[in-house]
């Protein structure tokens, strides 16, 4: 089945080795379909065209360098025409390595799926996943890698992210700095066990190559943040504790409050204020 025209199979390959763009050229966007030529042959020589079903294709952009790729990022992001899938090699000298690469990445585009490259150990998937939390956009191929797993993996990480792409839209979830210590979660609309999850997910992502000392986490529109909730919310501060920051919440219903002191609010790392403005002023204020 062709792609539909208005999908975005775009896909970066960020490597330092040259070797490896064109490997990746040869696996994801062979030559030119020559089905016509079939038809054509079959219908001189007699018979019906035989040519077997030419694998999905893709439009490939390189990058040799971690900034470099950065900086195609926020060109695609600007210019409307994002990339679907980026695959980043681990090893990149003299710049970022790849994981460092996709946190900077992920903090300008976190709809882009990703896949890891490796030859070596640098990163065991327990590091990863510390680094990135839980995220199902992240999957690790090592080398020297099958032409038919790199095919596979495209074709249904693009395709995941169009069948997101049209899908209805969840609130954003936009890490917002402040200051160099401070950064800002606003939680909009509906919340349950799921978003929570999303939060985190979305604090450490955020967090990972940040500085900072302290997130907010301001709850004020999201009225339906209630006690039953409150086990998440300290799953959260730990996450942002693990990550070297503190997580301050603010907005939340005095019910929410109590809850978390019952649960060991305090033990969790979360810090409390009735209202936005106190929370940025207490995180702003305090000294290092």
């Amino acid at each position: 089945m062709s792609p539909h025209p208005s999908e975005n199979r775009r896909i970066l390959v960020v490597d330092d080795n040259e070797d490896i763009h064109d490997d990746f050229r040869r696996i994801l966007s062979p030559r030119e379909d020559t089905s016509d030529l079939d038809e054509l042959e079959a219908a001189l020589l007699g018979g019906t065209s035989t040519a077997a079903p030419r694998p999905p294709t893709f439009e490939l952009t390189s990058a040799h360098q971690g900034s470099e790729a950065l900086a195609k990022v926020q060109k695609a992001l600007a210019d409307g025409f994002p990339y679907a899938l980026a695959f980043i090699d681990v090893r990149m000298p003299p710049g970022w390595d790849g994981v460092e690469t996709l946190a900077r990445i992920w903090q300008e585009d976190p709809s882009l799926q990703a896949v890891i490259c490796s030859a070596y150990s640098d990163y065991s998937w327990e590091a990863m996943s510390a680094r990135f939390g839980r995220t199902d956009r992240l999957l690790v191929l090592k080398k020297p890698f099958d032409p038919v797993e790199v095919r596979q993996m495209a074709s249904a990480l693009v395709e995941k992210w169009n069948h997101l792409a049209r899908s209805p839209a969840p609130t954003s979830l936009a890490l917002l700095p402040l200051s160099e210590d401070v950064v800002l979660l606003p939680l909009l609309g509906p919340v349950d066990p799921e978003r929570l999850r999303q939060v985190r997910e979305a604090l450490v992502m955020g967090l990972s190559s940040r500085r900072a000392r302290f997130a907010i986490l301001d709850v004020t529109g999201a009225p339906g943040l209630g006690p039953e909730l409150a086990e998440g919310l300290i799953g959260a501060a730990r996450a942002v504790s693990l990550a070297g920051a503190e997580l301050v919440l603010t907005g939340a219903l005095p019910e929410l409050v109590r809850a978390l002191a019952l649960l060991g609010g305090d033990l969790g790392g979360v810090r409390t204020h009735p209202t936005l403005q106190s929370g940025v002023a207490f995180a702003l204020e305090k000294p290092r």
